[in-house]
């Protein structure tokens, strides 16, 4: 049964060396890191070295462990949020949507920069560390595992979208420009697509409109800024691409049900309710 002792949530504190230590989860398991503070350089076997900062996650398996280190300047340490999970988990959100689910750890073990999965990971570590209940566990286990498997669900679930290939890349350049101006124009452009035929092809995909898709992105976005950083409200806001604080206010109480000042103040108070 889910527990805290079938999972791990814990905060490690990274080498000020280059050469850190090798991460290895065992057969059934795999884990996922994230900085949650300063940066780190993670290197694999069969791959070359990458630079993770906060908001980017790495996907450790059994078949691929992964060494990390400090990132120069060398000689100031980082700290990771580990997680580490059984794959049943996999399993068991994959079913019945997914036929091959045994694979799906391989679709994610590269380098992403997620901003919903690296608050999560986040929260997982604060939850453990304030004694959040079992219940807490397992029910944060459980959306880990439908949220990973959710781009490849979608993929066989959206008849009439847009490729596959497409939409990660509409995905990707929303989350890389965040802060910035993004027009349907542009979208349509990734999707190289018309705008019309965008509209209906991501609506078809993913459920939603790509603002509000892009919106969901940029709360998700600020939630994870206003849980691990100390900048004011108004410089997250805009970070998050809502240049003004009132209308960045508004949003942010439409998705989330309360101020990101509120929002701040609760995720640090417990966790277990953010």
């Amino acid at each position: 049964m889910l527990s805290w002792e079938s999972l791990t949530a814990e905060r490690r504190r990274g080498p000020a060396e280059r050469a850190g230590p090798l991460y290895r989860v065992p057969d059934g398991q795999f884990a996922m890191i994230t900085p949650l503070r300063g940066s780190c350089r993670a290197e694999g076997v069969e791959w070359q070295g990458t630079t993770l900062i906060p908001g980017e996650v790495r996907w450790i398996t059994a078949s691929e462990p992964v060494r990390v280190g400090a990132t120069p300047p060398f000689g100031s340490t980082f700290e990771l949020a580990y997680v580490q999970l059984p794959t049943a988990i996999l399993d068991e959100a994959a079913q019945p949507a997914v036929a091959d689910s045994s694979q799906s750890t391989r679709f994610r073990s590269l380098k992403a920069r997620d901003l919903h999965l690296a608050t999560l990971l986040c929260a997982l570590v604060r939850a453990r560390e304030t004694g959040a209940s079992d219940q807490y566990a397992i029910s944060a286990a459980r959306y880990l595992g439908a949220y990973l498997l959710s781009p490849h669900i979608a993929e066989n679930r959206r008849p009439g979208g847009l490729d596959p290939a497409r939409l990660r890349a509409v995905i990707a350049h929303m989350k890389e420009n965040l802060h910035d101006n993004i027009t349907l124009d542009q979208l349509a452009k990734e999707a190289g697509v018309s705008r019309f035929h965008f509209l209906r092809r991501f609506s078809a995909s993913v459920g939603e409109t790509p603002l509000q898709h892009l919106t969901r992105i940029r709360v998700s976005a600020a939630c994870h800024l206003l849980a691990i950083d100390d900048e004011p409200v108004s410089h997250v806001g805009r970070r998050c691409g809502f240049p003004r604080p009132e209308n960045f206010t508004r949003v942010f109480r439409k998705w989330v049900g309360c101020a990101p000042s509120q929002y701040r103040d609760r995720i640090r108070r417990n966790p277990e309710h953010g």
